[in-house]
């Protein structure tokens, strides 16, 4: 499973674009870009996946994200069934790096917005939660005039940059590879246990993946981002065990089972380990937050 540098269309006569997507799903494919991408989420749940981090996206998460940075929007599998009536939304700048960061750095006013264009290489994030101002002019954005989507964009970015909840997705310590055949490898990695993190899948069948021996892929793993293979997995084992915990009436033991651990133990202490509460705590935490 390869995956793909995304090729954005351009207008030639704009320094950015743009876009509008709706549909059943968000594009399930690990991928990247060279332009900067600011989106806001409007519709639709699932997966998040920024450099070597792996999270929860929600209705009304803004997200701006680095030239070159892998990501993938890996909406819920209901998203994905025949007949669900579910439904995805998000509006997105894209804007060229080669432009913009020499604009920003330039101009004494907008040297601020240039900072957080720096963090944008670990992808940035910033939960509303409700609806605001600043949601509904950029819910709005695809009608209006070029010039006022490019006054719209510095107001966007300005907002980000000055709020104080803002977060850091990615890890200080993550490190985007430098050679196409690593970042490749980094990919195939993501998108085969994104897709087979069920099944019983082991460090030999994901050092194949990556065409690598076990303990080269060890090596390769920790050095790109500094985690193990087990660790990766129980991530994304225990971000869709969260999701199950908060959308299903399964029990614990067989939303475990479904996430791919065959011991209650094992999975109770993963959770603990990673989210810092046991399931059940998690369950009475998501209801008190109304999530």
């Amino acid at each position: 499973m390869k995956a793909l540098l995304f090729r954005v269309p351009t207008v030639d006569d704009r320094s950015f674009r743009v876009q509008v997507d709706e549909g059943a799903h968000f594009y399930e494919r690990l991928h990247f870009h060279p332009e900067f991408q600011l989106t806001l989420i409007l519709e639709g749940t699932g997966t998040l996946v920024v450099g070597d981090r792996i999270d929860r996206f929600q209705p009304l998460d803004l997200l701006l994200l680095g030239a070159d940075v892998p990501h993938v929007l890996l909406s819920d599998p209901a998203y994905f069934e025949r007949k669900a009536e579910l439904q995805i939304k998000a509006c997105t700048f894209f804007f060229r790096e080669e432009f913009f960061l020499q604009f920003f750095e330039k101009t004494p006013e907008l040297r601020h917005i240039h900072a957080i264009l720096q963090d944008a290489k670990r992808g940035v994030r910033l939960r509303f939660g409700q609806p605001t101002d600043v949601t509904n002019q950029f819910e709005q954005i695809a009608q209006k005039r070029s010039f006022e989507q490019f006054t719209a964009l510095l107001t966007f970015l300005d907002f980000l940059t000055l709020s104080q909840d803002y977060e850091l997705l990615a890890g200080a310590s993550y490190r985007k590879p430098k050679q196409p055949v690593d970042q490749q490898r980094l990919e195939n990695v993501f998108n085969f246990i994104l897709g087979h993190y069920a099944d019983p899948i082991t460090l030999e069948d994901v050092a194949n993946v990556a065409n690598l021996t076990s303990p080269a892929f060890c090596r390769f793993l920790r050095t790109h981002t500094r985690k193990t293979f087990s660790e990766l997995l129980s991530e994304v084992r225990i971000e869709h065990a969260c999701r199950l915990l908060k959308d299903s009436t399964k029990s614990v033991s067989e939303i475990a089972f479904e996430c791919g651990y065959s011991n209650l133990s094992n999975f109770n202490r993963q959770f603990k380990q990673i989210t810092k509460l046991t399931p059940r705590e998690y369950v009475k935490s998501a209801g008190e937050l109304g999530q």
